[in-house]
């Protein structure tokens, strides 16, 4: 399959391209997620849920390493031939399918209710999905670069949020220090690795790394960024409001942004949550569909991806009406893909990972003799 002529990025952009992947879900239901989950301790379940998946990742990144320069479907060729590559590639292309309707879904109806209340849902889905389109159409090289633009501004912008909000933060809304107990801050932190199923990606773009033995740094900077701002953001949650009040707030960081004033020039600085909001939206779903036409495009052997991009466009738009309402989207997002979807994926790459290292060794051992 012929992509942009082999373009190549490198450890930056791909940094960048894996940060907005991982932590765009701060901007939506992330830090309500964990006070649901563990209380007043939801940012401790999110340090335990970071260990977890570090020593994961690790294991996954040995397992990998005599497959660098291949991306998963490569590697499940090797691992169960045709067949498996056939089935990984269905598996996948499902998973992103259904991550970027639900996203689409939900992102949409989060923007009718705080700036378009007057749009109908219809509207401002075909606003993303226009975009989703235009940039996978204009390719992997054009997401990568404005990523590599947009993500750092976000950054600024939600870094201004949060020091706007320091006046309102109260330590002893951290109390009690446990939350709701052990056994959620564990056990749900068990099951919370799946906000970082994203990272994952990188085992799908490793064709295009300008230098594939960087993945291990790439993907181990990318996760320790992510973590730290996926934690940050958890805990000045918890600070500003207070348990269990902060369990009912509709996108908590839009309530944040709505605290900020300063003085009678500085008002309604929401805005800037809707901006930067919006551009890591639309980046994430832009990425997350043009990787899973990249996914079926090489699973069928397809040699061109754009003639995808148009009735692919049409279904996501389709499906996106199938959700019952802005409750059912926020309960399969925080209930399966944020608690199954992810552990499921990270059982299944490990396996191929493990299978195809020995059958890579076998071969080897059947030379020899």
């Amino acid at each position: 399959m012929q992509t942009q002529g082999k373009m190549t990025f490198g450890r930056l952009e791909a940094v960048f391209l894996l940060i907005n992947l991982i932590c765009t879900k701060l901007f939506l239901f992330f830090p309500r997620m964990t006070v649901e989950d563990a209380g007043t301790a939801g940012w401790i379940m999110v340090v335990f849920s970071t260990l977890i998946m570090l020593i994961m990742f690790s294991i996954m990144i040995r397992l990998f390493k005599p497959f660098e320069g291949k991306d998963i479907l490569d590697v499940a060729a090797i691992a169960g031939g045709k067949p498996l590559r056939f089935i990984t590639g269905v598996l996948l292309a499902s998973i992103a399918f259904f991550t970027v309707v639900i996203s689409l879904r939900e992102f949409s109806e989060d923007m009718k209710v705080i700036s378009l209340p007057a749009s109908p849902i219809s509207f401002v889905i075909l606003f993303f999905i226009i975009g989703m389109a235009l940039g996978s159409f204009f390719g992997l090289e054009a997401i990568i670069r404005i990523n590599a633009f947009v993500v750092p501004v976000i950054a600024v912008g939600y870094i201004l949020i949060l020091a706007g909000v320091i006046p309102n933060m109260d330590s002893d809304n951290l109390f009690p220090i446990l939350g709701t107990g052990l056994k959620d801050i564990f056990g749900m932190g068990l099951l919370r690795v799946s906000v970082f199923f994203e990272l994952l990606t990188i085992f799908i773009i490793t064709p295009f790394l300008r230098d594939s033995k960087k993945i291990r740094s790439s993907s181990y900077i990318a996760f320790g960024l992510s973590s730290l701002i996926l934690t940050i953001g958890s805990l000045a949650y918890i600070l500003v409001f207070p348990y269990p009040s902060n369990k009912e707030l509709f996108l908590p960081t839009y309530h944040m942004a709505r605290l900020i004033s300063i003085g009678r020039f500085f008002q309604r600085i929401e805005s800037l949550f809707v901006f930067i909001w919006a551009m890591s939206a639309l980046l994430y779903m832009t990425a997350t569909f043009y990787l899973m036409l990249y996914i079926v495009a090489k699973t069928a052997g397809l040699k061109y991806l754009r003639p995808l991009i148009l009735p692919f466009a049409v279904i996501v738009f389709s499906a996106a009406f199938i959700p019952q309402s802005l409750i059912s989207v926020i309960n399969i997002t925080t209930g399966i893909v944020y608690k199954i979807n992810g552990v499921a994926a990270f059982v299944f790459y490990t396996l191929i990972f493990i299978i195809a290292n020995l059958r890579q060794k076998s071969k080897k051992g059947v030379c020899k003799n």
